[in-house]
């Protein structure tokens, strides 16, 4: 995926929260790997449109660009 809109559409769609309920509080969300941050970022978003508070993202380990 050679640019950032290719990789938001790959994403696009395969995440979701299957009307599990959403505590209110603040939200660790773990990934074991990013590259374009895309999943966490529609992650994020998901949990904060159902309720959530804010969300603090942890990754494990980081490949791609940013060097």
């Amino acid at each position: 995926m050679a640019n950032s809109t290719q990789q938001a559409r790959n994403i696009d769609g395969s995440l979701a929260l299957m009307g599990q309920a959403v505590l209110p509080g603040p939200v660790i969300l773990v990934d074991d790997l990013v590259d374009s941050r895309w999943t966490l970022t529609v992650a994020a978003w998901l949990l904060r449109k159902s309720g959530s508070g804010e969300v603090f993202p942890v990754v494990l380990s980081q490949t791609g660009h940013d060097e």
